[in-house]
């Protein structure tokens, strides 16, 4: 049985590898700049701010849940699958950060400068709420399938992940509506699809926001390679 050093350790390690100290770092700046938007401004105001990083650490713990239950028993598949579901479908969230530039204005209570750093380290946050988060389920993935399958599955992943940002920000649908109201989400994302020249703005959106996470995530690959391997499991 580990003793309570060991399992802080190995914690702490799995916290590590999957770059949690970074990241909750980044968030707590996050809430530091908004609170102190709050105080400059004495308004409440940008609350999608908050809010939206909550929801982008969704995946990212969802991603965590799934590397702990892969690490503890590599061979219940069948365990991953509500966790993964989770993930595949609050995961656009973060990227979706993304997109808060457009609040960016002139205002006479904040500095633009502000507001822009403030928008900066959020969307750099959300970035790597994403990247980590799927660079742990491919790697479970890669496990199971190996290699090649799953770098399919990831481009099929950010793929879809580009596609969810635009039903966000262009039809104003949420990640949970998967659950409740699929049927409106499939009707009203077809346009695009079927009217792709008077939708070239849309389908433009989709290829710019696909393709930087693309891009962020090749380069995190790249430099970090997959390691499920003896640094992250023993005692």
């Amino acid at each position: 049985m580990s003793t309570i050093p060991q399992v802080v350790i190995k914690t702490h390690r799995f916290l590590s590898h999957n770059l949690f100290y970074p990241i909750a770092l980044s968030t707590f700046l996050v809430f530091g700049y908004f609170a102190g938007r709050v105080l400059l401004s004495r308004e409440i105001t940008f609350r999608f701010v908050p809010w939206n990083l909550f929801l982008a650490w969704l995946p990212y713990l969802s991603s965590l849940l799934m590397a702990a239950v892969h690490q503890a028993r590599p061979r219940w598949w069948w365990a991953q699958i509500i966790p993964g579901a989770l993930w595949l479908i609050f995961l656009p969230n973060a990227f979706y950060i993304m997109t808060d530039f457009i609040h960016l204005a002139q205002r006479y209570d904040i500095p633009i400068w502000y507001d822009a750093g403030l928008l900066a380290i959020t969307a750099w946050t959300g970035i790597f709420l994403a990247i980590v988060s799927l660079h742990t389920v491919q790697g479970i993935v890669r496990a199971y399938v190996g290699t090649f399958f799953s770098w399919g599955f990831a481009l099929i992943v950010i793929g879809l992940s580009g596609y969810g940002v635009y039903l966000g920000r262009f039809l104003r649908w949420n990640s949970w509506d998967v659950l409740s109201n699929l049927r409106g989400i499939a009707f009203d994302s077809l346009d695009p699809l079927i009217n792709p020249i008077t939708n070239a703005d849309k389908i433009g959106f989709m290829i710019m926001y696909t393709s930087l996470f693309l891009v962020t995530y090749l380069t995190y690959a790249w430099l970090r390679p997959f390691s499920f391997s003896s640094a992250e499991t023993e005692e």
